[in-house]
């Protein structure tokens, strides 16, 4: 308390926003102005995409997603096919399930690869797309025609497995380039055009798809992925480092009001390694909510037909799966953006975890409109952990696109942290595709359902690990440490 004699103190506000010089705001789209936040953080204001690559913003967005579209199918329609594979080729469900894994351990493990690759002048954003999709399209075409497993494996699961993660991470890069100031755009839209890509195509797959006409169906997926992945990667640049648009001003939306601020500063891998407890988490958020997103994507279609589903119903599960799975990417990171990345994510992966319990119930003999509820339930959950965990490692450890004075502008610092946590995927996928594998012969056949609902306990754990996340605060008289901030000091 203040003696009385004193007046009280000023409130103290945050201060405005520095105008941008008209300079700035009034640029024509060729001039480029250098500017700096209230962090130190570097802005290349300009010039406009169009003057860059001759297209606008959103054509090199819809190109990005339409070529994240064309390669989801390799991982929602896999669960789809086993079936015919398994007639097919007559292979076990092992055998059958074996490709995928694979491909789940290398699409995942591939997140950070674009960036080095582009870093190292080897492949830039455009021709990794093309080569990414000439993988894929073989992967699907190897799948279909070789009836040796170990062809499959390689084919479907090495090859397909680096072509997608080519594809996917390529677009997240050029995405995230060309949108800094549009933070929904650039966290969801690629993950939900990757899921939502496969949507048209799953009733065919568990409805007609037959043993005769697997490869007729294989050889035409392949042709199509290969021609969208061209059209989306033919002549795609990623924009240059430190960019932003011109006619908007980057210092006002470093200081942009919301439920979560931007981060305090970019870390190094090292200053987030040892921030605290927050790093760690994410990537075992990752990988939970990954192992039950696979595992039910996988073993889910297995478990309907074998308990008498009908095909339709078979179909209709797995497409509300797929599509709550885009969506869910699509709508998290805009919510997250009012309600705040910590809340959001916890809701929705306590949300998966109630919802995985009700999906177990309700197959034996539940009706099909609880079924589709629940799918979309679980599949929203799974699928927006991928958008909410990269925004919440961005907030935590920074871009590490804006580098400072003081600091060392070698892009991507923090943005291959937010890769590295999205490779977590790789033991999600081990887990979970491994656990659908070993399900059959591990478990007796009346307990699989037993087993999709105890898979619910991995979403529960995600979710305490997530509400219990904290923003790591960095200290300027201790440059080589780091303070993570406790539960009643910060909000994140």
């Amino acid at each position: 308390m203040f003696p009385r004699h004193l007046p009280e103190p000023p409130a103290r506000r945050p201060p405005p926003p520095t105008p941008v010089p008209a300079a700035v705001s009034a640029a024509s789209a060729t001039a480029v102005t250098d500017v700096r936040d209230w962090r130190g953080r570097r802005y290349t204001v300009g010039p406009s995409a169009r003057t860059l690559t001759g297209l606008p913003r959103s054509a090199l967005l819809l190109r990005a997603l339409t070529a994240a579209a064309a390669v989801g199918v390799l991982q929602f329609g896999y669960g789809a096919a086993v079936p015919a594979l398994i007639a097919a080729h007559g292979w076990s469900p092992a055998q059958a399930l074996a490709p995928f894994l694979v491909w789940a351990l290398v699409q995942g493990s591939f997140a950070p690869v674009p960036r080095l690759l582009r870093a190292h002048g080897l492949l830039g954003p455009g021709p990794a797309i093309c080569l990414g999709a000439a993988l894929c399209a073989a992967a699907l075409y190897a799948v279909g025609h070789l009836a040796d497993p170990l062809a499959a494996v390689v084919g479907y699961g090495l090859l397909g497995g680096a072509g997608a993660g080519l594809v996917y991470h390529s677009c997240v890069d050029l995405v995230e380039g060309w949108f800094p100031d549009r933070h929904t755009v650039r966290l969801g839209s690629v993950g939900g055009a990757f899921a939502l890509g496969s949507v048209p195509l799953l009733p065919a797959l568990v409805l007609g798809l037959s043993p005769a006409s697997l490869a007729t169906a294989s050889t035409a997926l392949a042709l199509g992925v290969l021609a969208l992945g061209a059209a989306g990667g033919i002549g795609q640049r990623a924009a240059p480092e430190h960019w932003w648009p011109p006619g908007r001003d980057p210092r006002a939306a470093a200081l942009r009001p919301g439920a979560d601020p931007p981060a305090a500063r970019d870390f190094s891998a090292g200053q987030a390694w040892a921030s605290g407890r927050s790093l760690p988490a994410l990537h075992t958020i990752v990988a939970l909510s990954g192992t039950v997103g696979l595992f039910t994507l996988v073993a889910l279609p297995a478990l309907l037909l074998s308990l008498g589903r009908d095909p339709t119903e078979v179909a209709a599960v797995i497409t509300a799966f797929a599509l709550a799975s885009g969506l869910g990417r699509l709508a998290a990171s805009g919510v997250a953006e009012r309600a705040g990345r910590r809340r959001t994510l916890t809701v929705l992966l306590a949300a998966t975890a109630l919802g995985q319990v009700g999906l177990a119930a309700a197959i034996p003999a539940g009706p099909l409109p609880v079924l589709v509820a629940l799918a979309l339930v679980v599949g929203a959950g799974t699928g927006s952990c991928y958008p909410l965990t990269r925004a919440i490692t961005e907030g935590h450890f920074g871009t590490g696109q804006h580098s400072g004075a003081g600091q060392h502008s070698g892009a991507g610092r923090s943005a291959d942290l937010a890769g590295l946590v999205h490779g977590s995927k790789a033991v999600g996928g081990l887990l979970g595709v491994g656990g659908a594998i070993a399900l059959p012969s591990l478990v007796p056949a009346g307990s699989h359902v037993l087993c999709l609902a105890a898979s619910a306990l991995l979403p529960a754990g995600a979710a305490v690990l997530a509400a219990r996340l904290r923003r790591p605060l960095p200290f300027r008289t201790l440059p080589h440490r780091v303070w993570t901030a406790g539960r009643r000091s910060a909000p994140m």
